[in-house]
């Protein structure tokens, strides 16, 4: 870092990647815990330990700054498209386990959380929040599934996850919160399962 960056007011030691990934860290944080309407600019510099100036400087604004808390890193993306490789027989197993797993990596955890903490008083927030369900899904997977209504399935599959994981994280279920990752998954894997290549019940038709 050279000097005349050391001299800039609210620029602490580390370089503006770190400074930027301090930043980030202690949006999620506040995001996570406030929700968007409550958190602050100046709450999260402090939080960051940097000049509310330096969150300008990046961001541009709080839902600049909001915006980037809800990108999904790339390795996670990688890990749920991750899941459609192998055995069709066995990808409510890894699909399960790909998408609970996001939940227990502390590195995403913290951006999970804020955009559901979010989601229900910030556009934005909702728009990010379909798209956690189902950006991260191969382009082709459809053509994986039975021909039925193959969208339903993966809706099914996607929302089901995301209820175990709201329960999990964000409501604190302790029949939930207190089970470890391979008890749920053997629990929770044969439905989703299911969802993606079982039966789908159909209503009977209606009788005069």
């Amino acid at each position: 870092m050279s000097e005349k960056d050391a001299e800039r007011p609210g620029r602490p030691p580390g370089g503006d990647g770190r400074n930027r990934d301090r930043i980030l860290a202690a949006a999620r944080h506040e995001f996570a815990a406030k929700g968007f309407r409550g958190a602050t600019m100046r709450s999260i510099a402090a939080a960051a330990g940097v000049d509310v100036a330096l969150l300008a400087h990046y961001f541009g604004n709080k839902d600049g700054l909001f915006a980037a808390t809800l990108q999904l890193p790339g390795q996670a993306v990688q890990q749920i498209q991750g899941a459609f490789d192998g055995p069709v027989g066995e990808l409510g197993e890894r699909l399960a386990r790909a998408y609970l797993s996001l939940w227990e990596d502390p590195g995403l955890a913290g951006a999970l959380r804020a955009t559901v903490a979010s989601a229900l008083a910030h556009e934005g927030a909702r728009e990010q929040l379909r798209e956690l369900l189902t950006a991260a899904l191969p382009e082709d997977v459809r053509s994986l599934l039975p021909g039925d209504d193959p969208d339903l399935r993966l809706a099914l599959a996607l929302n089901h996850l995301f209820g175990i994981a709201l329960g999990r994280h964000l409501l604190r279920l302790p029949v939930l919160a207190d089970r470890d990752l391979p008890t749920l998954l053997a629990a929770v894997a044969p439905t989703v399962q299911h969802y993606l290549t079982g039966p789908l019940g159909r209503p009977e038709p209606a009788t005069t």
